[in-house]
């Protein structure tokens, strides 16, 4: 039903002093900070797992070379979901509110639009132990104790048990980044760079991060988190605050943020109505294929 005088007859009349409205400043768009963000050129769009070689065997004197090739591993869809939103409203209501409320109710569309964005970049990692939610392999959440590799060998980017964001649960996470091999077992060279935790976190991260000295001890020991450059992020979309990450940078981990279809926004008169009538539309996906550079834990 479009919004029509009936449904807001207290913004008709001169008689009010003021009207406030629910809008106000927004934070800076988050997602793109962390997420590698692209432009679908089709859709839907896959990934797909190759593994390298193995490292060199003895090779005896006299005998025939050992051979070797590349392990195929799983795939990863990509499809664009679509969402969109609309507001109708008469043109009596338009014509008679008198204090822009219409106006902002329209502009809320493109609020709506980033916060939908957000929500769906941010999904990853809400769901990051979830096993219902997965990359190349399939029932491997996205931060595990056991994910197995193409070569069989179990690793984990998952404290166990859980700890919460700490100095200790940081040491912990960069030597998981430190040990990390790749799918035959190599050395695989991939450095964290920043920490993405929820609000209530923030002043232990400054702590963390803001001192010379280990925190919370009394002896005059340095802080040994200061020579690993971290920076810490504070997202505002973590739907539990107990979780925390430590990541690589953009472009070495693998969380993808996908867009089909950037909003496209339209107003128009029914000419039937003549009631205004504002949409907007837009279509993306988000996921990731492999698991290498994100450490997480859920808090403990």
């Amino acid at each position: 039903m479009p919004t029509n005088r009936g449904s807001i007859a207290a913004l008709v009349g001169p008689d009010l002093r003021k009207v406030h409205i629910d809008v106000g400043k927004e934070r800076p768009a988050e997602y793109p900070m962390f997420f590698n963000v692209e432009t679908m050129e089709w859709n839907p769009v896959t990934d797909q797992q190759v593994s390298g070689l193995s490292t060199l065997p003895s090779m005896p004197e006299g005998e025939q070379f050992t051979m070797d090739d590349i392990i195929i591993g799983g795939q990863k869809a990509y499809t664009a979901a679509s969402f969109g939103l609309a507001v109708e409203i008469t043109y009596a209501a338009w014509k008679d509110e008198l204090y822009g409320v219409m106006r902002e109710m329209v502009a809320g569309l493109t609020k709506a639009s980033r916060n939908r964005m957000e929500v769906s970049a941010w999904s990853i990692l809400n769901n990051a132990f979830s096993a219902s939610y997965t990359g190349f392999t399939s029932s491997e959440a996205l931060c595990a104790v056991s994910h197995t590799g193409m070569d069989g060998t179990v690793r984990a980017n998952r404290p166990s048990p859980d700890i919460g964001f700490s100095i200790t649960g940081l040491q912990d996470g960069i030597t998981r980044f430190e040990t990390m091999t790749d799918e035959r077992g190599l050395p695989r060279l991939m450095a964290p760079t920043q920490c993405i935790i929820a609000p209530n976190n923030k002043f232990v991260a400054r702590e963390i991060f803001g001192s010379g000295g280990k925190p919370y001890t009394a002896q005059n020991e340095i802080n040994a988190l200061i020579e690993e450059d971290l920076a810490y992020m504070v997202c505002h979309y973590l739907t539990t605050s107990a979780n925390w990450f430590l990541t690589s940078s953009q472009g070495e981990h693998d969380l993808n943020f996908m867009v089909r279809d950037y909003p496209i926004f339209d107003i128009f008169d029914d000419p039937w109505t003549k009631n205004a009538i504002a949409t907007i539309y837009q279509r993306h996906t988000q996921g990731y294929g492999t698991w290498r550079g994100i450490d997480g834990s859920n808090g403990g």
